[in-house]
């Protein structure tokens, strides 16, 4: 897992390139997951044959077959290719019990990354880091530019919350590692978003290592 966490912002950096791939590609597939399951077994619930595929950000994806149809928002996931996780921002506010995830577009895929133990969302939210003129902008705005606005959200299964990972949020995710949470809190530029981003990613690789950490499907229905 910790190389895969290594390449997110690789892969962030591609997104801009999203559009044309879509348009040279009409008859990409896209599948739907429904569960946890599903996704960590890679078996999809559906799938979908050259479905209408925008890219609003990098970080908020339409996908449907009508411009009236919402029904694809239902599934809980879908991927694009073999590597790309999105989940729906409507399982994710269904989810979500007193946490952040009103933050979050409707209707829309947000990427994912996750494992058998731990779970993230990348999400750049309009009005908290991007202007209006970025919302005019959407998916042109220069893929460096992202990477400086990006926030992480954590899926906290165990209380059913979908988490920012703010300075407060992040303290307490390392309460479980106090090593790095001491080293965190003790950073002078621990709000920096560069420095959350470091720990927060030091916090995934360490969580999903621990071999007391309850795996997600113990935490979901199945």
């Amino acid at each position: 897992m910790k190389n895969c966490f290594q390449l997110i912002i690789v892969i962030a950096c591609l997104w801009a390139s999203f559009n044309a791939h879509a348009l040279d590609n009409p008859r990409d597939t896209v599948y739907f997951y429904d569960t946890w399951q599903q996704m960590l077994d890679k078996e999809p619930a559906s799938m979908i044959v050259s479905p209408i595929i925008e890219v609003e950000t990098p970080y908020a994806i339409d996908i449907y077959t009508t411009t009236n149809d919402y029904s694809l928002y239902k599934h809980m996931a879908a991927t694009l290719g073999d590597s790309i996780w999105l989940m729906s921002s409507k399982y994710l506010k269904k989810f979500n019990n007193k946490g952040d995830a009103g933050k979050l577009s409707e209707n829309v895929f947000i990427p994912v990354f996750f494992d058998e133990k731990v779970a993230f969302l990348t999400y750049v939210g309009y009005g908290d880091n991007l202007s209006l003129m970025d919302l005019l902008k959407g998916g042109s705005r220069d893929e460096e530019e992202f990477i400086d606005v990006v926030d992480y959200y954590y899926i906290d299964f165990l209380h059913h919350r979908v988490n920012k990972v703010t300075p407060e949020v992040l303290s307490e995710l390392l309460e479980d590692y106090h090593d790095l949470q001491v080293r965190y809190e003790g950073m002078k530029d621990y709000k920096k978003r560069s420095i959350i981003e470091y720990f927060f990613l030091l916090f995934v690789d360490r969580a999903s290592q621990d071999i007391m950490r309850p795996y997600i499907l113990d935490l979901v229905e199945k």
